[in-house]
């Protein structure tokens, strides 16, 4: 709802609304009417009303749009990723608006209307570039407006728009950020600060020792989300592939001929043919034959324009049949040769057309494409061949063992010895074959299995089916010392050193209360502490004033010490600011000030979205709702 009230701040014919969501998606493919009693509103604000047939139509726009860039969603999981929640608070808020701009007495007039629409690419002839009102009927029917007056009922939804443009540009179309925003903005990106960090490294622990038995039978029981072993399961598989039956696909001459021989019938196996062309428009028939023949015979364009009242010259370039904008046209240029000039009627009159380029792709000879032929007829045979081998399965595994109902099918079977959900071992090696693709979903499938019982057939991978039987499974449990003993001590160590050194830490920070100086205390340490300084930006780093450090001395007052982790981390370091270097004054850029002028108007929009939905009560039908998003079908 922000995008579209900073939308219609920012066009004067507040495009955002009427090109947005009226005409971006105007190549929508159909609107079917599911809503029975189209007065009857889904959403009540204020005095505005949306009835359900307004929020199908919005929804059936922005679906088809979401379609066209995603073509693989359907609308089930468009609604179920919330997009439909976004249309009806889309619509919310415009309802919203609409109530303001009556409330505030705002008004446009017919010529307003006129002008608008006439600017909306959708409904321009595509040869004159003018508003042409048999499209603009024909764009409309196609998205939703439906009756005797769908002309009426668009020219009120672009009123509608207009008028709640007007408020929403009077109130955002202006914002402008104070200079000293900006300012304040670059003086606090471009501060550096003086630091000094006593550096306190893993060698200060001193000698920790090795643990025994029983402490590290403790520790791995204090860090059991670190040594615990995961569930293994050990499980029989059966994997039914094309890949398994392809090399024996048998594929005859005549099979290959007879693909070759349709493909060519359908045009798929050469690239479409193009034709550049112009044309002009021509009075009338005689006109057009006339000018044609003169054109054929080598007259200049020009003469033939003077002598035959031609209209200027129209080209088009590369354009496939299904793309030249009138059928008849389409039909002729497809047959002409280059050069050729032809007298067309087409739907909107006579035309002079003359072809420039035509290029008719040659399809490749049976002899290229034999092995590719060959290959696909292979698959599909393959394809067959596994599921009459599913067939078999099935059919033997009803009185007999997983295993000999494979063999009685012709298929191998894979046994896997105790192995992880993420397809490992737990000494880390992996089971191979289940590393490819598809292996993620037999995995799911072996982990969600009652062990002892047989799965069903269940597809994975491309086109592939596996059936499975979890033979044991071995519970998370954690591991004896001798099991992890190397990984645990490595462990000990690194959190025995690390304790030893908060201590130190704590110890330093006390001394500095008493008035110690980091020198001194270093001083004192010894055996590698050492102060060291830097001067540093926002989002800079040096040595062992890494991200985190720096991150955390741009939130601490000058002369406060602060602990921090140093460099990788193990090295610790208690660290003061000593300075805050301001940077000097100069004017911010042009990048700077749009982008404080963008935020203070985010702002706004947000204030005024709060602000139209505080005043005005909101009510909702959420059955006409759910019906218009075909949630639920609609009550006969």
């Amino acid at each position: 709802m922000l995008t579209l009230i900073r939308q219609m701040a920012k066009n004067p014919l507040v495009g955002g609304i009427i090109i947005a969501l009226l005409v971006a998606a105007f190549a929508l493919w159909g609107v079917t009417d599911i809503i029975r009693g189209g007065g009857t509103s889904a959403i009540i604000v204020g005095s505005e009303r949306v009835s359900a047939q307004e929020l199908l139509r919005t929804y059936n726009r922005q679906v088809a749009q979401v379609q066209r860039e995603n073509p693989r969603l359907t609308r089930e999981e468009i609604d179920a990723a919330g997009f439909g929640d976004q249309v009806v608070q889309q619509m919310t808020l415009q309802a919203a608006l609409a109530a303001k701009a009556d409330e505030l007495g705002l008004a446009v007039s017919d010529q307003m209307v006129f002008d608008a629409i006439q600017e909306i690419p959708a409904f321009q002839n595509p040869f004159t570039g003018r508003f042409d009102r048999a499209t603009f009927l024909e764009v409309l029917s196609q998205n939703g407006y439906a009756g005797g007056a769908i002309d009426r009922q668009f020219e009120r939804d672009i009123a509608r728009e207009l008028r709640q443009g007007q408020f929403v540009d009077a109130l955002l179309g202006s914002v402008e950020a104070p200079a000293l925003f900006a300012d304040v903005r670059q003086a606090w990106a471009n501060e550096r600060r003086a630091l000094r960090a006593l550096l306190i490294p893993p060698s200060l622990a001193g000698d920790i020792g090795d643990p025994d038995q029983a402490a590290l039978e403790a520790f791995i029981a204090d860090n059991a989300g670190v040594f615990e072993r995961p569930e293994q399961r050990r499980f029989t598989l059966i994997r039914f592939s094309p890949d398994l039956y392809e090399r024996d696909a048998a594929v005859s001459e005549t099979d290959i001929e007879d693909l070759y021989a349709f493909r060519l019938d359908q045009g798929a196996l050469a690239e479409p043919p193009v034709r550049s062309f112009e044309q002009w428009a021509a009075a009338d028939q005689a006109s057009a034959e006339a000018a044609a023949a003169a054109l054929a015979a080598g007259e200049a364009v020009a003469d033939v324009r003077a002598a035959h009242d031609l209209a200027e010259r129209v080209a088009f370039t590369d354009l496939q049949a299904f793309e030249v904008p009138d059928r008849a046209i389409a039909a002729e240029v497809f047959d002409m040769a280059q050069g050729e000039v032809r007298a067309v009627d087409s739907r909107l009159g006579w035309r002079v057309v003359r072809v420039t380029a035509a290029i008719d792709p040659q399809a490749p000879p049976l002899e290229a494409l034999r092995d590719e032929l060959r290959a696909e007829l292979a698959a599909g045979q393959a394809e067959d061949d596994m599921f009459n081998a599913m067939n078999a399965f099935e059919e033997a595994r009803r009185g007999l063992d997983l295993a000999q109902a494979a063999a009685e099918a012709g298929v191998p079977v894979e046994r896997f010895d105790y192995i992880t959900a993420d397809g490992f071992t737990l000494e880390g090696a992996p089971a191979t074959s289940l590393l490819e693709e598809g292996g993620d979903a037999i995995l799911q499938l072996v982990f969600s299995l009652t062990p002892g019982l047989d799965s069903e057939l269940t597809p994975f991978g491309e086109g592939a089916y596996a059936v499975v039987r979890v033979d044991s499974v071995e519970a998370p449990r954690l591991p004896r010392v001798d099991e992890v003993r190397e990984d645990a001590e490595a462990f000990w160590r690194l959190r025995t050193v690390d304790e030893q050194l908060q201590a130190i830490v704590d110890d330093a920070l006390a001394r500095l209360e008493t008035g110690d100086s980091l020198e001194g205390i270093a001083a004192l340490l010894g055996g590698g502490a050492a102060v060291e300084i830097a001067t540093l930006g926002r989002g800079e780093t040096a040595g062992p004033f890494n991200s985190t450090l720096v991150s955390q001395a741009f939130g601490v007052a000058p002369g406060t010490p602060f602990p921090a982790r140093a460099g990788d981390q193990r090295t610790r370091a208690i660290v003061i600011v000593d300075d805050i270097i301001t940077p000097a004054s100069a004017a911010p850029g042009a990048e700077a000030v749009l982008a404080m002028n963008q935020e203070l108007e985010n702002d706004f929009a947000f204030a005024l979205q709060a602000a139209l939905l505080d005043v005005y009560e909101v009510r909702a039908d959420q059955r006409l709702i759910d019906q218009a998003l075909g949630r639920i079908e609609p009550v006969q």
